[in-house]
């Protein structure tokens, strides 16, 4: 998933975490993957870097993420960067879901009210979502960047894809449900949903702490595996 950049020549030297040193790699690897990215990615950085008034935002949002990582000791730094992947990798999860499926017209009105209430005006949440999407993808590519090329930790971002395809089909069966809802209908899925969102955070902790990344790409597959009507789900338990 991550572009690798020049920083990756160094993976061997110990990760010096300071903010400036954070962020300068973080919009050095945007402006590469603007330039030599998957096309979505590149368009992603580039949606963010021609837009001054979103760049800078994110500049100040990714800033207080890098803080949090800047802040822990040496030896908890990266944990706390993985924190930041699961972080970001989450808030995109609205927008996405809207994109992905085409949602539109009132289905799409339906869903962001039940999302986010009515507080703000349905254009005004609309908006905010986009510019959540942006700048949490972005985000994502320069914390998941950090952990293959200047931590060396290619196990967990191979786990961390993994992770985020299972998060973005729980998220679906969500929305899924929350329309189906709205339409006086049921959604046969939605019977799944706690057991889904238990089992992403049994993964989601392992891979916090640093476990066996091959057991949680077992963990992943077994979780989306096709299950015909009478076969048994999975129980994942929490690491000993």
């Amino acid at each position: 998933m991550p572009v690798t950049t020049a920083a990756s020549t160094q993976r061997t030297a110990a990760p010096r975490w300071s903010v400036a040193r954070l962020m300068e790699y973080s919009e050095r690897h945007l402006s590469f993957t603007a330039r030599s990215g998957a096309a979505s990615e590149a368009q992603l950085a580039s949606r963010l870097l021609e837009n001054v008034v979103l760049y800078r935002s994110w500049e100040h949002s990714h800033g207080r993420l890098m803080q949090a990582v800047a802040a822990a000791p040496r030896q908890t730094a990266p944990v706390e960067l993985r924190k930041v992947t699961f972080l970001t990798l989450h808030r995109k999860a609205p927008f996405q879901y809207l994109r992905d499926r085409h949602i539109t017209g009132l289905a799409r009105r339906q869903l962001i009210r039940a999302l986010f209430g009515t507080q703000q005006s349905y254009g005004r949440s609309l908006v905010r979502e986009h510019e959540a999407y942006v700048s949490s993808a972005c985000s994502l590519l320069c914390a998941d960047s950090l952990c293959s090329a200047v931590l060396g930790d290619e196990e967990f971002c191979d786990a961390l894809e993994k992770y985020e395809s299972a998060y973005a089909e729980y998220y679906r069966v969500y929305c899924d449900s929350l329309l189906a809802e709205h339409s006086g209908e049921s959604s046969p899925m939605s019977a799944l949903l706690p057991y889904l969102r238990y089992q992403l955070k049994i993964i989601r902790d392992h891979m916090m702490a640093g476990g066996r990344q091959q057991t949680v790409l077992r963990d992943l597959e077994a979780l989306y595996a096709p299950s015909g009507d009478t076969q048994k789900l999975p129980v994942l338990r929490p690491q000993e």
